[in-house]
């Protein structure tokens, strides 16, 4: 693939990305000489990039600040990608209040040999869970070997509230069902399980963007889906770059409109 097939893509879509990735504090995958060869990831900028990408101050642990990059057109789209980015990650909140998320992510990833099935199971598993706790959800593919199942909040909580919740849920279904999931790092522990990260879920932390490409084989596209479609669908890679104008249909339908934003506050747990 070109480089000029990616920014055909990311042109394509702009308009149905930018609600979510726009105003986002962002880390790029930047792979110059293609993905073959050395990729890597990049979050801050003084300015290299010009002036369709932007800066945001944010202040670190060790109390001084870094600027973080984020985009708000197609324009800062299409830099990226002139720069060799194939794939966007954003934090959990935007540039207008860096401290109160905006939405809870759960990734679901499965250990080497588990099918999609399991999978599948899995994310159904968690919006019966967060329905239960009066969250709606919608699942996105994530163009790799999981799904990612994600709760829109209105921002409110602040990062630690958001983490707390985030860990005492996951680590309560691994141990109600320790067969099927682990919410520890540790590779070993994960064996013929699901890995409940929760980690996407703390202050600085990133997730793949919806419609962002990956850099692996067949360029996959990440893309929010339906629950209906959840039932069916045969892969987390099943999107490509290509298939822009199926996923522009998509990003109308009305149980995907407006899951950029909601009207839905973390409960206690």
């Amino acid at each position: 693939m070109t480089k000029g097939q990616l920014a055909d893509h990311y042109a394509a879509i702009a308009e149905i990305m930018l609600p979510w990735v726009g105003s986002r504090p962002i880390s790029l995958v930047r792979c110059p000489q293609g993905r073959a060869k050395k990729c890597f990831f990049q979050k801050h900028d003084a300015g290299s990039f010009g002036d369709k990408v932007h800066q945001v101050g944010i202040t670190e642990k060790d109390g001084h600040e870094e600027p973080y990059l984020y985009v708000d057109d197609a324009a800062g789209l299409m830099t990226c990608v002139q720069m060799g980015t194939i794939e966007l990650h954003g934090w959990g909140a935007r540039i207008e209040d860096v401290e109160k998320p905006d939405r809870l992510v759960f990734d679901l990833d499965p250990d080497e040999g588990l099918d999609f099935e399991a999978v599948r199971a899995a994310a159904f598993q968690f919006r019966d869970i967060l329905k239960s706790l009066g969250l709606a959800t919608f699942p996105m593919l994530t163009g790799g070997k999981g799904v990612h199942v994600i709760a829109p909040l209105t921002p409110q909580a602040e990062w630690p509230q958001v983490k707390n919740f985030a860990s005492r849920l996951a680590q309560a279904v691994a141990q109600s069902d320790p067969a099927h999931f682990t919410a520890a790092l540790s590779k070993a522990r994960r064996k013929g399980r699901i890995f409940v990260d929760y980690l996407r879920n703390q202050r600085g932390a990133t997730a793949i963007m919806p419609y962002s490409a990956r850099s692996r084989p067949g360029a996959p596209v990440a893309a929010p889906i339906t629950w209906a479609e959840m039932k069916t669908i045969d892969t987390p890679s099943h999107f490509r770059v290509g298939d822009a104008p199926e996923l522009k249909k998509r990003a109308a339908y009305k149980a995907l409109a407006g899951w950029g934003r909601a009207d839905q506050s973390l409960p206690n747990l």
